[in-house]
């Protein structure tokens, strides 16, 4: 780990990198699913441009290159007035443990706040370890109301964090 990390909005001319980077960050979890849930979900996840209508495409740069990315959704289904939502932490493997999850989750909370929301909601495939701990690290608990199936056979668990 090497320069300071910064933590902005993605530039158009970015979007194709930031898709390549969740998949390959989501890449691990291919072998858990069948080869149509997988293929499903890898093209939902690549969809950025699909999703900037109603989010932010948050990454986190070091030394000019990007490490990490993650949507804050200003309109989420699920999400009901004055909520965002935090969908798709992604991390490359190589660069995990050096805090650019913490880092990505942290602005998106900052920023929500700033926007005056009063609560945050996200959620994590059983398999995402990392993530549901950093989430109740940060004060997520969990919302069994945001269980969903985002693909065949994929279960996905809901938190929340109020921010008052």
């Amino acid at each position: 780990m090497s320069g300071d990390l910064t933590i902005r909005e993605a530039r158009d001319d970015e979007l194709d990198i930031v898709a390549s980077l969740i998949v390959d960050a989501y890449a691990e979890y291919a072998a858990r699913m069948s080869p149509d849930a997988w293929s499903f979900f890898a093209q939902d996840i690549a969809n950025v441009r699909g999703r900037l209508g109603d989010a932010r495409l948050l990454v986190a740069e070091r030394d000019g290159r990007l490490i990490g990315s993650v949507t804050l959704y200003t309109d989420w289904r699920g999400a009901q007035s004055g909520t965002y939502s935090m969908r798709l932490l992604a991390v490359p493997p190589e660069c995990r443990g050096q805090g650019v999850g913490r880092a990505l989750m942290e602005d998106g909370i900052a920023r929500a706040r700033a926007a005056g929301v009063s609560r945050l909601v996200l959620t994590a495939v059983q398999e995402m370890e990392s993530v549901r701990d950093l989430s109740e690290h940060l004060g997520f608990v969990r919302d069994r109301s945001l269980d969903h199936e985002p693909a065949p056979g994929v279960r996905a668990e809901g938190y929340a964090l109020h921010l008052g």
